[in-house]
């Protein structure tokens, strides 16, 4: 039976058509479900089976068991993937997150570490005091006394681009752009920042005269440039903040953070800044509009991470000894914090992954602070770092090492 919208048609009509669609449809199944039955023989008797639903109940079963382990036994579960691993440390090493995997990086230079523990590729430096920055798949080191070394890599590996340096550089930062601001000594000034484009060709300059420079970034549109200064008026000494528009040099915000000395500046995936003294931590937008303060005062901070994306978190000292975890989100609303009798001397952030470690113990947290697992670690801990695949977590201690999955 056929419609034609355009003539009227009884409702009887259309549940008549109804049924007679749903009969057909019922024998067809019938019949195929029917035609499905098999005789077997087991232990010498015939058995008849239907093979399409025992195959649907197979594959029904399947499914079930699957979510059953991916939402339940996996979360639940920590374990080791690679236990006491031999690791020629040769010497401390910072992690970070890079690619699926780890850059490990101390004074005789970089390497990157597979989900194996296995060496991928490595560059040899005789480094001073060296620093990483990374953006999506670009990694930018710098050698922050002497020398005068800063370099490019992607996550194979290749160093794609050796800057022109001559003086001594004091913060580099990279954005996914592949944009480069670099804050170097400059012969009659307290500093100069450069911004440099992908092809390593200075496209800006700023020289600071007034203040001497502690810390830059460049956001992520690659319009502007954060300085931070240290400033002194004889009594007192303290820090401001310049936002300077890198295509006309104007500056859009010029901020003044009295009875603070800011340590570390960095914008966050909005572009907002992230300013970080020794007891304070400010929020402002790239105009200079205050968005927040998150004071530490009391709280006795031994380390922090506010550069992974997701979240601001502290690591503080309490009067009674203990080791607190702060957590805040990027507006510096407060989420959460984790509190321990044993000393955290190690945190490490990825997205919304956290995890800290005692002497021997890893510690893995949510995002509010809440105690996710602990797992015993049979060495020192020295230092960890959680892999870009944000699953596994590699602990160093002496030359051993663990790959822990936290997810």
């Amino acid at each position: 039976m056929k419609f034609d919208l355009n003539k009227e048609f009884s409702f009887a009509q259309l549940v008549n058509y109804l049924k007679r669609t749903f009969s057909k449809a019922v024998q067809s199944v019938k019949k195929l479900d029917s035609s499905s039955i098999k005789n077997i023989n087991i232990n010498g008797k015939a058995v008849r089976i239907n093979s399409i639903r025992l195959g649907t109940m197979a594959a029904v079963f399947a499914v079930m068991l699957a979510l059953f382990i991916n939402l339940v036994i996996i979360p639940r579960t920590t374990y080791r993937a690679y236990s006491d691993l031999e690791f020629d440390t040769g010497g401390d090493y910072t992690q970070y997150a890079y690619g699926s995997g780890i850059l490990l990086l101390n004074n005789n230079g970089i390497k990157m570490v597979d989900n194996k523990g296995t060496d991928k590729w490595s560059h040899n430096y005789t480094l001073t005091n060296p620093m990483v920055d990374i953006s999506g798949r670009y990694m930018l080191l710098a050698d922050l006394d002497g020398n005068n070394t800063l370099n490019l890599f992607d996550t194979d590996g290749n160093n794609l681009v050796t800057y022109s340096i001559s003086s001594d550089i004091l913060s580099a930062k990279i954005n996914r752009k592949r944009l480069v601001a670099a804050a170097v000594s400059e012969e009659g000034y307290k500093g100069s920042v450069v911004v440099y484009n992908k092809r390593a060709e200075e496209i800006f300059k700023w020289n600071s005269g007034e203040g001497y420079i502690t810390d830059i970034d460049i956001s992520n549109d690659g319009k502007y440039v954060a300085v931070s200064q240290m400033m002194s008026d004889r009594d007192e000494v303290y820090s401001k903040i310049h936002v300077i528009n890198i295509t006309n040099g104007q500056k859009s915000a010029n901020i003044e953070c009295a009875s603070a000395l800011i340590a570390g500046i960095n914008f966050d995936k909005r572009d907002n800044i992230i300013a970080v003294s020794q007891n304070k931590v400010f929020g402002y937008s790239k105009k200079g509009k205050n968005i927040y303060t998150i004071d530490l005062v009391g709280k006795s901070p031994q380390t922090y991470d506010v550069d992974n994306g997701e979240n601001l978190v502290f690591l503080c000292r309490d009067n009674r000894g203990n080791s607190i975890l702060e957590i805040y989100s990027l507006r510096g609303r407060f989420l959460g914090s984790y509190t321990s009798s044993d000393e955290l001397k190690n945190i490490c952030v990825c997205g919304n992954r956290i995890v800290a470690a005692t002497s021997r113990n890893l510690v893995y947290l949510s995002n509010k602070g809440k105690l996710k697992k602990t797992v015993e670690i049979s060495h020192d801990i020295m230092s960890l770092g959680i892999y870009g695949n944000n699953r596994n977590v590699l602990v160093l201690g002496g030359n051993k090492a663990d790959i822990i999955r936290i997810r």
